[in-house]
């Protein structure tokens, strides 16, 4: 019976945590999110000497650009 009362007593606990509610992201916010891991890959393959710096520069600019807020933020 003491195994049951601590399963109980756990499931219990874990359904006062499962309520909470779960952020959601727009599509533009996913699509921000994508862009900037893609522009992180890209530069880290220039870092480790796999592309150049020229295709660098040919992969930033074929990715979709940011809201002006975002930009001033990188920079």
């Amino acid at each position: 019976m003491r195994k049951n009362e601590l399963t109980n007593s756990a499931v219990d606990n874990n359904a006062d945590v499962n309520n909470t509610a779960t952020p959601t992201l727009t599509d533009e916010q996913k699509q921000s999110i994508v862009t900037a891991m893609k522009i992180a890959y890209y530069k880290d393959f220039y870092r480790r000497g796999i592309i150049t710096a020229d295709q660098l520069e040919q992969l930033l600019a074929m990715q979709p650009s940011a809201p002006t807020s975002q930009k001033d933020n990188a920079a």
